[in-house]
């Protein structure tokens, strides 16, 4: 596991039978993080940090727009249209 002290987690970790752990926001201490390896939980989501600005992050939503309307250029009918507006709003999410 490459979870290092102080990260924060994204997701509540559960046991086996739904029984929470720990709660999604904790920061992961060092006696945390052996607990986890001990109950031989390999893999957990933590938050990062935003290191883009407000215009790169523009940039990138812009970029996967494009990306989505490209994959859905050509003849259209209204299955296709909702299909490419649902992509291109999780791209846009995604890339935000």
């Amino acid at each position: 596991m490459s979870l290092k002290p102080g990260a924060r987690l994204a997701y509540a970790v559960r046991r086996a039978d739904g029984a929470e752990l720990m709660p999604a926001g904790t920061q992961v201490d060092i006696d945390q993080l052996r607990q986890l390896i001990q109950r031989g939980i390999e893999c957990v989501d933590v938050l990062e940090e935003e290191t883009r600005d407000a215009a790169q992050i523009e940039r990138d939503v812009a970029a996967a727009t494009e990306r989505v309307a490209h994959l859905f250029r050509g003849k259209s009918n209204a299955a296709r249209d909702e299909l490419a507006a649902v992509i291109a709003e999780f791209r846009r999410k995604a890339a935000s």
